[in-house]
């Protein structure tokens, strides 16, 4: 048996993550040894932008547990196995923020584990809590996504394309220009102002996912754990294949990410004068794959996010919408 996919995290989380797995693992080998290890789900992360392109941040690929995973496939890992792979290509994400520039997608690694409870995809660990035909309970972990638009060096940057120079703790930008009201209170500080540093921040909580015939999906609710924001988010997702073309696999993708007013000041607020409130971030996706040998396999996709309105009226922010297109191969190391 093996443990399915659910798609494509703070040291102490990592640690918590850790404990839990060993203490399901043995409760699980206590009550069902002679069963075997049974079909688990794990994350894919939104940093891998050939997998999920998810500019929303790090949503789980909606694919459900299922009952039989024999053997290794897109979708499917045996037990206690590990996956490496590299996607080579041409992409690009755009930036939102004022003078931002837009992050290229040139070579992304892709690293996953998956143990019986215990699974780590890219920097994303998780602990499956439940796992019956159709549904899935787990406890996941995952890093704020935002902070990938102000720091190229960011992980989720890394793991999305070749790193670059790091930008420093302290750096000025210029705005555009804000709401006239905003423009009398203070005409000046809307010319340059020295950005705070956003920091790493990881967030936790329970992810379900659930699979219906064809159309599979996810929702996660997660709290940030690194005491930088001490915001809430909420994801989810629906996917659905959309049939075989030339020999590959079609497949759409439609969700969510709701950030709330203490996630979205953190990043887009202006000190002083621009305070937001809540945001809903909804996207679509349509995605490619074909594969071309055993070990090469092609990939495109193009993904559509829409700010909400706390983000885009940031006067920090001069676009309504992030959109992430790739096209590329992908190489499989180890599977």
């Amino acid at each position: 048996m093996g443990r399915r996919k659910v798609g494509g995290a703070a040291a102490a989380i990592v640690c918590l993550l850790f404990a839990a797995a060993n203490a399901a693992e043995t409760a699980a080998a206590e009550s069902s040894s002679a069963a075997g290890p049974t079909a688990g789900a794990g994350p894919t992360t939104a940093a891998n932008a050939v997998d999920s392109g998810d500019a929303s941040g790090p949503t789980r690929s909606p694919t459900a547990a299922e009952s039989k995973c024999d053997a290794p496939s897109d979708d499917c890992v045996t037990v206690g196995s590990w996956s490496l792979s590299v996607a080579l290509g041409a992409g690009v994400r755009t930036n939102p923020v004022v003078n931002g520039r837009d992050i290229p997608l040139v070579v992304v690694p892709q690293f996953s584990y998956y143990g019986k409870r215990f699974f780590i995809d890219n920097l994303d660990p998780g602990v499956t809590l439940f796992d019956g035909e159709s549904n899935t309970l787990s406890l996941v972990a995952s890093p704020g996504y935002d902070r990938v638009f102000f720091y190229r060096s960011d992980l989720q940057n890394i793991f999305a394309f070749s790193p670059t120079s790091f930008s420093g703790g302290y750096t000025s930008y210029y705005a555009h220009p804000p709401p006239a009201d905003l423009q009398a209170q203070t005409p000046s500080a809307f010319r340059e102002l020295p950005r705070p540093a956003r920091k790493v921040t990881y967030l936790a909580g329970p992810e379900w996912t659930f699979k219906q015939g064809s159309l599979s999906g996810q929702l996660d609710y997660l709290h940030e754990i690194t005491g930088r924001t001490h915001g809430d988010e909420i994801r989810g997702a629906v996917g659905l294949p959309l049939g075989s073309l030339l020999g590959g696999s079609v497949n759409a993708r439609a969700g969510f990410t709701w950030k709330s007013a203490a996630t979205v000041n953190y990043y887009y607020g202006y000190p002083g004068s621009y305070k937001p409130g809540w945001a809903l971030n909804p996207f679509v996706k349509l995605g490619y794959s074909r594969d071309l040998s055993s070990k090469w396999r092609f990939d495109a996709l193009v993904h559509l996010e829409r700010l909400g309105n706390a983000i885009s009226d940031s006067p920090i922010v001069d676009r309504h919408y992030v959109t992430t297109a790739f096209i590329g191969a992908t190489y499989v190391f180890h599977k």
